[in-house]
């Protein structure tokens, strides 16, 4: 870990040595790390889109012939979420349970919005792994255990590592967020927590209710995302 620290502290500095940055290029590099962020993270969940179709369909808004409409919708809805997280970053608000819960919600929420922000009642296991997820009823609370944590969190390299670490506790890699096939949000099931709209006076966020998204949504590497965004902006400022 320390030697992982090391290196990040070098690429740090050296960054820094061509600082202050013309507008232009720090505009470019981060649409260049955007777009990779956008098709990695998408591919990993089984997106077909190339990095070159993916940053055309951003860049252009074109459709890939012989390519699913979902995944052209992913690459959007992942980007935009991309967006709105460096603005949440450049902004003085904490990021917790509440922002990652708007993350998720955010990236699904053309492709998938049956499910966008809402967390799973299904339990998951990962093949042939002897470790045990947590119960989706424990869910809720975890996340919300989690967003006291990340919100007084420092925007620091070992922090972005503890938070990913603690949010796949909750949330494996097979995505807690997402349920099995065929089933829905609309099943009337009492453990699945919807985000619905509340008063803006309410002390949460508009839009949001309920431990499933108390305050402002990926899970896809969320706190993580939100984490380096943040001390990227501070940097960049």
């Amino acid at each position: 870990m320390q030697d992982l620290e090391d290196r990040i502290a070098a690429k740090r500095a050296q960054l820094d040595a061509l600082r202050p940055l013309r507008g232009d290029a720090l505009k470019a590099l981060q649409k260049h790390y955007d777009v990779d962020l956008t098709y990695t993270s998408n591919a990993i969940e089984g997106n077909t889109l190339t990095l070159r179709e993916t940053a055309e369909v951003i860049e252009h808004g074109i459709t890939v012939g012989g390519k699913p409409l979902r995944d052209h919708l992913e690459a959007l809805d992942h980007y935009a979420a991309v967006l709105w997280v460096r603005e949440i970053a450049g902004g003085v608000a904490p990021v917790t349970e509440a922002v990652v819960a708007e993350l998720h919600r955010r990236v699904v929420a053309r492709s998938q919005p049956q499910i966008a922000g809402i967390y799973s009642p299904h339990p998951r296991r990962v093949a042939g792994s002897p470790v045990v997820f947590p119960n989706p009823l424990k869910v809720p609370s975890l996340m919300e255990d989690f967003g006291a944590w990340l919100a007084g969190a420092g925007a620091i390299p070992t922090v972005a590592f503890e938070a990913h670490f603690r949010l796949t506790a909750i949330h494996p890699s097979v995505q807690r967020w997402q349920w099995p096939g065929g089933a829905t949000a609309d099943e009337p099931d009492p453990a699945a927590r919807r985000l619905s709209a509340r008063p803006s006076g309410s002390g949460r966020p508009q839009g949001l209710s309920g431990r499933a998204g108390d305050g402002l949504a990926d899970g896809r590497f969320a706190a993580v995302s939100a984490a380096d965004a943040r001390a990227f902006e501070c940097d960049a400022g």
